[in-house]
């Protein structure tokens, strides 16, 4: 008889709860804010209610929820595919889409988004089945290192104005925000380093309760919400209805097709430093398939669509817990908080500069993870140049917002609001133009 896997070091393990529930927490905490900042910028442009509003943040929870289980538990599709990469991946709603959707929201409505988003996410299962392996290969260790790169410096200005207090927080650049951050900062890196056992592993968990309680203490958590919320209540589906448009088709098309880096770098994260072995292709056209499912079920419940999140790579990157049923406790969590508001204020009460705190250290080891996988290929000169332009420009670019304001609206949404697209754009583009220089000067000496 087979003795049961416990192990939290395996994608099968199914550890016991005394573990997987403080991993699972350490994961939600890490994502559930960011998760649930579409829902308040739709809020704000629209003009919705309280209880809209609550019904849009319910629906990210869900949306989440749901994404993250059809990655770890995939549904079986044709061809011997499936939805989902069965990889530990947290997904959530995807801040590469935003600048588009809010902006189909301010024009059109969300009935428009909704449809847009179904369309070009049907569009996307086809190009993850058919399309995606073919060009898995041009995703060389430079092109991967430079996309993750990409990733976690681009994520600096969102630790830091979190660190801050929240950028559209009055609080915001208050010094006991910094204060409380930095100490969440350093009690987990203290844990990174000398933790043992299971303290280590959760070393980013206890810096955020540890950093919520002295928030607390010194009256800076707001618990008005969690006293006004509902304990049970169940968003409506299609809320506010569904309409397609061919010309915000094309454009949600457009978006899921460069969404596809973004992926392969979380992928590569999450399987170099969680299981010391690269992304297969039929993992990365599975999880593609898993994002346009996943998209789906997030546009029928009012949501963007989803894609993994960076801060649940690196925590799997750090720690080496790979068991898929630790993702799934936190999903647990995320459908509680999507049925019942109250719950969800509770979860989303945390304050800004504790968050702040733990992802500044989160997304320093995204950023050198890319590193680490650049330094694995030889840094000739070739390579030097396609990582240095590529993140150079990216990130001055992603920086300086205002300089694309003569673009179309699109393009400067597709190439202005993600250094991760922008950036394995050029690598992607310096790449094949080296290559063809060198085919064609090899063909000049025959």
């Amino acid at each position: 008889m087979n003795k049961k896997n416990k192990s939290k070091f395996d994608l099968d393990g199914i550890p016991p709860l005394r573990e997987a529930v403080p991993l699972g927490l350490q994961h939600l905490f890490a994502m559930v804010f960011g998760n649930s900042v579409t829902a308040l910028l739709i809020t704000q442009i629209l003009g919705l209610s309280q209880a809209q509003s609550t019904m849009l943040v319910q629906g990210a929870m869900l949306a989440a929820a749901i994404a993250t289980l059809i990655q770890l538990y995939p549904p079986p599709f044709i061809k011997g595919y499936k939805f989902g990469v069965r990889l530990p991946v947290i997904m959530g709603t995807s801040y590469l889409f935003l600048g588009g959707c809010l902006g189909v929201v301010e024009e059109y409505g969300m009935a428009a988004m909704v449809g847009g988003q179904i369309a070009g996410a049907i569009f996307h299962i086809f190009f993850g089945l058919f399309i995606v392996s073919k060009i898995r290969r041009i995703f060389t260790p430079v092109i991967s290192g430079t996309i993750i790169t990409c990733m976690g410096l681009g994520l600096f200005p969102t630790a830091i104005n979190n660190l801050a207090g929240g950028a559209n927080s009055p609080e915001y650049g208050y010094i006991i925000n910094f204060v409380i951050g930095l100490i969440v900062a350093l009690i987990i890196i203290v844990l990174q380093n000398y933790g043992k056992g299971i303290i280590k592993d959760i070393a980013i968990l206890v810096g955020i309760i540890a950093g919520f309680i002295i928030s607390a203490a010194m009256g800076i958590v707001d618990f008005s919400a969690v006293k006004e919320a509902a304990w049970v209540s169940i968003p409506k589906p299609l809320a506010f209805g569904i309409e397609f448009k061919p010309h915000i088709i094309v454009m949600f098309i457009l978006l899921y097709i460069v969404s596809v880096a973004d992926l392969m770098g979380n992928l590569t994260l999450t399987t170099v430093g969680g299981l010391d072995r690269d992304v297969t292709e039929k993992e990365l056209s599975s999880g593609v398939m898993g994002v346009g499912l996943g998209s789906i079920c997030a546009s029928l419940l009012n949501s963007i669509p989803v894609a993994a999140f960076s801060q649940n790579a690196a925590i799997v990157s750090l720690n080496k817990v790979v068991s898929r049923f630790v993702i799934a406790t936190a999903t647990f969590f995320l459908i509680l908080g999507g049925i019942s508001p109250k719950i969800g204020s509770i979860i989303t009460s945390m304050p800004s500069c504790v968050i702040g705190g733990a992802t500044l250290v989160i997304f320093s080891q995204i950023a050198m993870a890319g590193v680490n996988l650049l330094t694995k290929e030889e840094f000739t000169k070739k390579n030097m140049l396609i990582a240095g332009v590529a993140i150079a420009t990216s990130l001055g670019i992603t920086g300086t917002k205002e300089a694309l304001v003569y673009f179309p609206t699109t393009l400067a949404t597709v190439i202005g609001d993600s250094s991760v697209v922008l950036g394995a754009l050029i690598a992607l583009f310096l790449q094949g133009l080296f290559y063809i220089i060198e085919k064609v000067l090899k063909k000049g000496k025959n």
